[in-house]
Formats: C-alpha cells, structure tokens, sequence
C-alpha cells in the first residue's frame, strides 16, 4: 500500500494558464494518475510520485499556487518508494458555469 498526502491548492491565475503550469510541474516529478474536473471551479488530481521528490515538488509547485503545508519530516529523502499524492486545486476567477459542448453529428 503506498503512503498518501491530501494537499489543498487555490489558483488565482487564469484556470487555463494555471493547469498548464502545474502539469509541466508534475511531469518534473512524477505523473498524474487520475483527475477530476468540477467545472472551471476546481480540479482534483492524483499524483503519483517518488517519495524522494515530495519537498522539491510541494516547493515549485508552491510557487504558482497557495499550497496547504507540508510536514518534511515525514519525509525519507533517500527513499524511492511511490506516493500518492491527492491535490485538490480551486480557482479563485472560477464562475461555475464552464459548458462542455458537444458536437453535432449527422445520423
């Protein structure tokens, strides 16, 4: 079973622009395992990562969005054992009515 984090993040940046530069973040570290949209309100995520890349991570990533704090001395940072780490990101410039079209199709 691997360890887990739950971390809570808010974006005052464009949502668009916010989600681009935590993704290049994430791909630095570890990848994303799973996700969740809630409109243009917020996104969950599920990230995976190596235990020994936690800190530097929460830091660059602390650097674009308000980030709950991290406890380092859980932390081993010579361990490469996987985590789990839950993100859930709100957008403060969100409206809540993001529409997903659909496109028409003949038939």
């Amino acid at each position: 079973m691997k360890n887990k984090l739950n971390w809570q993040a808010c974006s005052l940046e464009d949502r668009i622009k916010s989600i681009e530069r935590i993704k290049q973040i994430i791909n630095e570290y570890g990848y994303i395992r799973d996700f969740n949209m809630f409109s243009d309100l917020a996104l969950s995520l599920s990230i995976e990562i190596e235990e020994n890349k936690i800190i530097d991570f929460h830091n660059d990533l602390q650097k674009i969005v308000t980030l709950s704090d991290l406890d380092s001395n859980t932390i081993n940072l010579s361990s490469n054992r996987e985590w789990m780490i839950l993100v859930n990101i709100s957008f403060a410039r969100g409206t809540g009515t993001l529409k997903h079209e659909k496109p028409m199709v003949d038939g």
